[in-house]
């Protein structure tokens, strides 16, 4: 779930969903073979192309489970539940002022590419803030177009540095992070440009990621 409460999942094939907040569109991104560029679409929960079912029904998972309303015992029989179904319970939901699609926004945020490591999850966004999850709680945002870095400590509290010189600050824990995360970014930079060379795209991932 991203932090404007929209809900988000990256698939095996580097397929990418984005449900709106108002839980009824959603928008579909591909990526396209020749410059591996992605490409949206925008959809709703009862008006998509059969192709999507599947992945659609993996959305629907994902926030019953991101939203704390799945329920004990519940899962094996959503399963098995039909597509018509599963499209009448989203109309019943969702109220009807909301049940028309909307235009598609070139400004949605996603998660481009992700990637798991010992200590940590790796997340980098389509507006280029990269963010990273770690074990302990704790958590590093860096932005590109502001220049800072944010670190959440352990008790939640929000501290921002500038970019150029957080990895000079006293606050050792977080500098110790942002070197961590300054590794990670530059293995994948390297990994990225290995895969280009040898002609093959490999996506950042181990399987379907919610966000």
């Amino acid at each position: 779930m991203l932090s404007n409460s929209c809900i988000g999942v990256f698939f095996n094939d580097s397929t990418k969903i984005v449900l709106d907040i108002d839980c009824f569109n959603f928008i579909y991104y591909e990526r396209r073979p020749l410059d591996k560029k992605d490409i949206g679409s925008g959809h709703t929960l009862t008006d998509y192309p059969k192709e999507l079912q599947k992945k659609v029904t993996l959305l629907q998972h994902f926030r019953s489970y991101l939203e704390g309303s799945a329920k004990k015992g519940e899962e094996g029989d959503t399963k098995n539940i039909g597509t018509d179904k599963m499209k009448e319970e989203v109309k019943e939901e969702v109220p009807e002022e909301k049940h028309e699609k909307k235009p598609m926004s070139e400004d949605t945020v996603y998660v481009k590419k992700w990637m798991r490591t010992r200590h940590a999850i790796m997340f980098r966004l389509s507006n280029k803030v990269v963010q990273v999850n770690f074990q302990d709680h704790t958590e590093i945002i860096l932005s590109s177009e502001s220049k800072v870095v944010t670190y959440v400590n352990k008790k939640g509290e929000r501290l921002t540095y500038p970019l150029s010189t957080a990895m000079e600050s006293s606050n050792l824990e977080m500098a110790k992070r942002l070197k961590y995360t300054k590794d990670i970014l530059t293995h994948m930079l390297q990994s990225n440009q290995t895969s280009r060379a040898g002609g093959k795209d490999k996506p950042g991932d181990n399987g379907v990621s919610s966000s």
